[in-house]
């Protein structure tokens, strides 16, 4: 015990010095912040799915690759619906919009429909690759001929036109790389000088992929453009996985700004009803407002993009570092009632709650520096400067405030005002003391069998990770979306790549048999949950282009069994004015892609699919070629295997870590042990809410159960080292537990409130992930204040006997 006497006289002694320097102080505060605050504007936003893995990871590493070779995989999707797509009308309608996207979008390499369809045919002298429609005809008569060969090409039905021909699409390929270089420069491309005496030898700079805020404007562009071609026989769904990443981050954005802005009103009234003074409202803002600032300004320093993971860490620290600021304060206001004297109040408040400040950030900070070791970026960029930002609040708390206090005028409330003000919180504090004091027993049972309880549905919880559900049901992309994925059978791709190892490999006719093999085995999936809808290849090209070589018969598309005569049809192709083959072949023929067309579902729904196909085609291309799945949905299903460990991993951590504070902070290892019994059932009675009203885990509610030990260790931190200094004083329990809550049961009280009204506001989010991250983190907080207030009074009751001695 004499360490923590100790170090409360520090605390005094520290008060002294920051009240006598006070001027000082918060002018050395204001340039610190000034100076981390002109980086704030690089604070970059990141909602892409690559942007979970670390760069070195190996999926991430070979995703990068399948990019460098083939390009970006992620589209925009513009279905169209309407009575007949082979309409004349309403074919120069599509072309029209064909046109206009082609012409305004920005960072965009191609755009695919109908109109510009691959036409491959041959006449008496050579190969013929051209647009379906070249030219609209003038007549519906003269619309047949290419209808036919649109309706004869196997390739084009479910990927530019339905099965009922009522729906068609537009496919917009965006860039791989970046317009802009690292400096946010415009890279201007250096065209050869022919006429130079020598070639000038400049070193390429490092390419940039194409940028979430790149991404973000060409789904923006493109909503504006569509939005004018809407229309009752023109009905236009925009998809695709470039979309939903751009609707993420639009909503995301307009989110966090909501949540700060509601956040704020509801703590100023909760510290205006709470304090009723100007400096109780203004100083914990003060102290919140330079975390936020610092906290955003080292993440633009070190450049660590916002996510839709760490969007909730403005608000997760506007709650946490107002509840510190009314610990310090509540104590402060009613010793001022009495002393009348603002330093040896302000000394008595850092003394009675410096340390438990501490403690609390320390349990707090290290239930998010769990984080820290996800295998997920986001998630670790999460654990890392949210414990910072609690650490950095800590500083603002324990510095800053007391030299506002001391440089400011602050009229103390008589002793008679104070009581009046505290007098409904006193009386049912005071109850709440004789109630967890009265039956110790009956409150331990009860828990008891509600812990059981608990688990038996904690058995029952479910993983998920489906952003699309995250959305309303009538929302514009969650609805374009299971309509292309219905109406034409999908609305994104897995990508498989197979690297044969050698040059020209891929023109082997035994390797493409095998190819084509694959790719009948996958269009064959279909499962209750899952299916195939279309694979693109290079046999497609190849069957194509032997066809029109062979007078356009229709038993002519297959695959070449001569090697010469596979080299000789590919280069004819190359050659014919079309760059298509880049899609599907790397320069040197050693690689091939596949491109699997499939339902937007729930990421972990693909685990089984992804493993199934990599099984089967490991074993279609044994010791000829290896074979790598990869594509955003792949990446999608590696992500959320990564999270469930990971989030695993963080719970031990934080565990072990609070687990280690709280043996610290009361001095006895029996004790310290079974007072994180209540810390436990927050997170027990959350999974019993989330079963009951069919919450998944996902990426957001996985984050819950480490933030809410970390906040549920605060209150209890505060009550243990309160009632060790009474119960020591007085040798009694119950008095203990008395004093205890009517004196920082106030302040918990308050803060617990202020936590759970800064997380409820995450109730009026667009998204139900958000919604649902809310509303369980502030059921935690709820359930954590009253096993503080009931379960661990009881507990020392029963353990303690008024022996002084824990």
């Amino acid at each position: 015990m004499n360490w923590r006497h100790r170090t409360e006289r520090k605390f005094e002694s520290f008060s002294d010095l920051i009240f006598t320097h006070s001027k000082k102080t918060i002018l050395a505060i204001l340039l610190l912040v000034a100076a981390f605050g002109t980086q704030l504007p690089n604070l970059t936003m990141d909602t892409s799915t690559e942007g979970f893995l670390h760069k070195t990871d190996s999926m991430r590493v070979a995703y990068d690759e399948f990019r460098d070779q083939f390009g970006r995989d992620e589209k925009l999707l513009v279905a169209i619906k309407t009575e007949n797509v082979f309409d004349l009308n309403f074919l120069k309608k599509l072309e029209k919009l064909h046109k206009n996207l082609e012409a305004e979008l920005p960072y965009i390499t191609d755009v695919n429909s109908l109109i510009n369809a691959r036409n491959t045919y041959g006449d008496e002298e050579s190969l013929i690759v051209e647009d379906l429609f070249e030219v609209l005809p003038d007549s519906q008569q003269q619309i047949e001929p290419q209808k036919q060969r649109a309706l004869n090409n196997p390739l084009l039905e479910n990927l530019l036109f339905s099965e009922d021909q009522t729906f068609t699409t537009i496919v917009i390929d965006t860039q791989t790389y970046s317009s802009f270089d690292a400096e946010g420069k415009l890279i201007v491309e250096q065209e050869e000088d022919e006429f130079a005496d020598e070639p000038i030898n400049i070193a390429p700079a490092a390419k940039l992929y194409l940028s979430d805020a790149e991404n973000t404007v060409i789904v923006q562009k493109t909503q504006a453009i569509v939005k004018e071609f809407e229309a009752d026989n023109f009905e236009i769904y925009l998809t695709g996985s470039a979309v939903i990443a751009g609707t993420l981050k639009q909503s995301m954005m307009a989110d966090t700004k909501s949540f700060i802005t509601k956040m704020i009103v509801m703590i100023v009234i909760v510290l205006a009803l709470l304090f009723k003074r100007v400096s109780g409202v203004l100083l914990p803002l003060i102290s919140v407002a330079f975390t936020i600032s610092v906290t955003l300004s080292m993440m633009a320093i070190t450049s660590t993009p916002f996510t839709i993971v760490t969007q909730i860490m403005p608000s997760f620290l506007l709650a946490v570092i107002t509840g510190g600021a009314i610990h310090l304060l509540a104590i402060f206001y009613k010793d001022l009632s009495k002393t009348q004297d603002r330093k040896a109040s302000l000394r008595y408040a850092m003394g009675h709650s410096g340390l438990a400040i501490v403690m609390t950030s320390l349990t707090t900070a290290a239930g998010l520096w769990s984080f820290s070791f996800s295998e997920l970026s986001p998630v670790a960029d999460l654990g890392v400067f949210a414990s910072s930002g609690v650490l950095i609040g800590l500083l603002f708390n324990l510095v800053l405030l007391p030299a506002l206090i001391a440089s400011m005028s602050i009229k103390p409330h008589t002793a008679k005002e104070d009581a009046q003000e505290h007098t409904q919180m006193d009386k049912m504090l005071l109850s709440i003391s004789r109630i967890s004091t009265g039956y110790p027993k009956a409150i331990i049972a009860i828990s008891g069998l509600m812990i059981v309880v608990a688990i038996v549905f904690a058995s029952q919880l479910r993983f998920s990770h489906y952003p699309l559900v995250w959305f309303p049901e009538d929302h514009a992309s969650r609805v374009a979306t299971e309509v292309v994925d219905d109406k034409l059978k999908g609305s994104i791709t897995l990508e498989i790549v197979i690297d044969t190892g050698k040059e020209n490999g891929l023109y082997d006719p035994a390797m493409l048999n095998k190819i084509q093999n694959a790719t009948d085995y996958l269009n064959s999936i279909q499962t209750g949950t899952y299916f195939v809808g279309k694979t693109l290849s290079l046999v497609d090209v190849l069957k194509e282009t032997n066809r029109a070589l062979n007078e356009n018969q229709a038993e002519f598309y297959s695959i070449p069994q001569d090697k010469d005569l596979i080299a000789q049809e590919l280069f004819l192709f190359e050659n014919s004015g079309s760059d298509d083959l880049e899609d599907f072949v790397d320069a040197s023929f050693s690689k091939a892609r596949i491109t699997v067309k499939a339902p937007y579902i729930d990421a972990l729904e693909y685990n089984g699919f992804i493993m199934q196909v990599q099984q089967q085609l490991d074993q279609e291309f044994k010791g000829v070629a290896t074979v790598q799945l990869t594509g955003i949905t792949t990446l999608l299903s590696v992500i959320m295997e990564k999270s469930i460990h990971s989030s695993a991993v963080s719970y031990v951590i934080a565990f072990g870590l609070v687990t280690i504070m709280m043996v610290l902070l009361i001095g006895n290892i029996k004790i310290g042990l079974i007072s994180m019994i209540p810390n436990i059932l927050p997170i027990l009675f959350l999974s019993t809410i989330m079963v009951v009203f069919d919450m998944p885990l996902d990426m957001f509610t996985m984050l819950i159960g480490a933030i809410a030990l970390g906040l549920a260790v605060d209150d209890t931190v505060h009550f243990m080292h309160n009632f060790r200094r009474y119960e020591l004083e007085h040798n009694d329990v119950d008095k203990a537990v008395r004093l205890t809550l009517m004196g920082t049961g106030r302040a918990i009280t308050v803060t617990s409130i202020v936590l759970s009204v800064g997380f409820l506001v995450l109730l009026f989010a667009s998204m139900s992930s958000m919604f649902n991250f809310g509303i369980l983190t502030a059921s935690a907080i709820f359930i954590a204040l009253l096993a503080d207030f009931f379960l661990v009074p009881a507990i020392m009751k029963l353990m303690i006997h008024n022996k002084g001695d824990l």
